[in-house]
């Protein structure tokens, strides 16, 4: 697959293992999943050290668990949530679990790729039948899952709660993809400073733009995760003062608020409005249109002014590096129409 605070994160990462949903900039309803019990991963990289001669077949690396023992040049690894940074270091990894691929839309080319291994909880015997040599893990597998892993294959664990260029650069680190990382970061910031200059003939400074998504009978405003990373953070879009003040109050990491009524919506009157209905839940879409013909959505300004953007969920839920570097160009061509 709530509100902005470090506890949604938590909350909201086990809604999108539970739910297949948020994983936003960022930042849906959305997807993160429960902390490991171990203390974070402080380095936003893995730490490596060469294994003395005799042993070069190995490395070691450290995540928040201690030192683990790897292949040096692993050749069969499985992904727990860590599917997207392996594919943006052009590593395919032989299989994950179903709840970060299947609903994934770009990782529609790979899913021939990768061998869907269940989900989770996850099936310890799918694991042990790919015979991974490396298995790499997101922070929010708990500690029991994360000893059970070990024993099919070594297991690192990388720092779900860090941002999407740290958890790549922490997993470059592990498979010494390090010039990858740099190189995919480089690109995508270029890409984004371009666009946030370019942005400025269509949107005016002073402008408002919030996003919000539908579900049944209540809807969300995002933070500056998921699709408000790419509006905010990264192309510089002016939020509501409203959802700046909870942006700032949560240390910069502020996902969605917490679920509102339709009365709420005038607190959220922005200058641009664009709106994700969250598909996957029953009686979303049902809302929305009943939503569209109330006197409340009509005295909005965005739909007075015809500046309501609908965006379509597969393209809009998720908070990966595809799919923010995808949502650069999709924002463009909204506000260039």
């Amino acid at each position: 697959m709530v509100n902005g605070t470090r506890k949604y994160t938590i909350r909201l990462a086990t809604l999108l293992i539970g739910c297949l949903i948020v994983l936003a900039g960022c930042g849906t309803a959305a997807n993160s999943g429960s902390e490991s019990t171990a203390s974070p991963a402080q380095p936003t990289s893995a730490t490596t050290e060469q294994e003395p001669a005799g042993a070069s077949n190995t490395r070691v690396v450290t995540d928040s668990y201690g030192e683990k023992e790897i292949p040096a040049n692993p050749q069969r690894i499985f992904s727990v949530s860590a599917t997207t940074p392996l594919l943006a270091l052009g590593i395919t990894p032989i299989g994950g679990l179903n709840y970060e691929i299947t609903p994934d839309y770009y990782l529609n080319s790979y899913k021939d790729q990768i061998k869907i291994a269940g989900d989770y909880p996850i099936n310890y015997e799918s694991v042990l039948e790919l015979k991974p040599d490396l298995i790499i893990a997101s922070s929010f597998v708990e500690a029991d899952v994360v000893d059970q892993l070990s024993k099919i294959a070594p297991t690192v664990i990388y720092p779900w709660e860090v941002n999407l260029y740290e958890q790549l650069q922490f997993i470059a680190g592990i498979v010494g993809k390090e010039a990858e990382a740099a190189q995919w970061i480089k690109q995508h910031e270029e890409k984004a400073a371009k666009y946030k200059e370019e942005i400025k003939q269509y949107v005016e400074p002073d402008e408002t733009v919030a996003a919000i998504q539908i579900f049944k009978n209540s809807f969300q405003v995002a933070g500056n995760r998921n699709m408000g990373h790419v509006l905010y953070d990264l192309l510089g879009l002016k939020p509501l003062p409203s959802i700046q003040k909870q942006i700032d109050e949560s240390d910069d990491y502020f996902v969605y608020t917490d679920s509102l009524s339709l009365e709420k919506l005038p607190e959220y009157d922005a200058d641009r409005l664009i709106v994700k209905v969250d598909i996957t839940q029953p009686g979303s879409e049902q809302f929305f249109e009943e939503m569209q013909q109330s006197a409340i959505w009509k005295s909005l300004s965005a739909v007075k002014n015809g500046k309501v953007y609908i965006v379509p969920h597969e393209k809009w839920w998720s908070y990966t590096l595809f799919s923010t570097d995808a949502l650069l160009d999709e924002t463009m061509q909204l506000f260039k129409k």
